[in-house]
């Protein structure tokens, strides 16, 4: 059996789990969508008394909730932007790193296979996780909005958005897989590999609070993804060449250390 066929077996049971854990979260608040939206102006007037700064972390004072993919992309902004960033960081620091943890990486390279062939392997698994992950849950989603939502909404906003989040995921899983790589110690990667992704998110947060910190907002993949500016406004040609060269980066990085990595028994 390939290292690719071998890892989709070895995890696919925990992509489901995690896949059908954020559709159940998504589910309970689409239904809740209704009766929320037959007092939008009481929830306006609950946006005006809220400090603005918590209204700015979340994008509440950008959306009109009297839209449904509005109200989702406010709950994305918790649901699928973190809580994926954490099931892809998981995805791709246990790729390499188990390997090693568990003594079964000698084996791998013991095989008449080249480093950069266990690499690309191991990638692409990573890589299909995500996609499956991302895919089952955009359109689980999908079908849920059109069920509870009160009239129409931009279905072409509705892939951008989730085209944002995909390609965050896959970043994010390319940054906990270039760790998983890069560190000696293996049992370090993943709390190395979560706080990196959450200081990733405290500092798209923090640099909404005030202009000063404004300027952070381009060193962190999380502001080029965010749900309520991407919902309004789009996304920039800055996504584009953000993400183009952090993932190339990520990757070409990630096949150089471990063609050159000692693997310790």
């Amino acid at each position: 059996m390939s290292i690719y066929r071998w890892d989709l077996k070895r995890y696919i049971k925990g992509v489901f789990i995690w896949s059908v854990v954020l559709i159940f979260l998504q589910f309970m608040y689409a239904a809740f969508y209704p009766s929320f939206a037959e007092d939008t102006e009481l929830m306006t007037r609950m946006m005006r008394i809220m400090p603005k700064a918590f209204t700015r972390l979340f994008g509440l004072d950008e959306l009109d909730f009297s839209n449904i993919l509005n109200y989702m992309a406010m709950i994305s902004s918790i649901y699928v932007t973190l809580v994926g960033s954490v099931f892809v960081t998981l995805v791709g620091v246990r790729s390499i790193s188990r390997e090693e943890n568990e003594k079964t990486a000698e084996f791998l390279l013991s095989r008449p296979i080249t480093r950069n062939k266990i690499v690309a392997s191991k990638f692409l698994a990573s890589l299909t996780q995500v996609l499956i992950f991302d895919g089952v849950v955009s359109l689980a989603a999908f079908v849920l909005t059109n069920i509870y939502k009160q009239g129409d909404f931009d279905i072409s906003r509705y892939w951008l958005f989730w085209f944002s989040q995909i390609v965050l995921h896959i970043t994010i899983m390319n940054l906990s897989f270039f760790i998983g790589i890069s560190l000696k110690k293996p049992e370090g990667a993943l709390p190395f590999s979560l706080g990196a992704m959450f200081t990733l998110y405290v500092v798209n947060m923090v640099s909404k609070l005030t202009e000063e910190a404004n300027f952070l907002k381009y060193f962190t993949p999380f502001s080029y993804s965010d749900p309520a500016s991407t919902i309004k406004y789009g996304l920039s040609a800055s996504f584009l060449y953000f993400y183009l060269l952090v993932n190339a980066a990520l990757l070409a990085g990630g096949f150089l250390i471990y063609s050159k990595k000692d693997i310790l028994a």
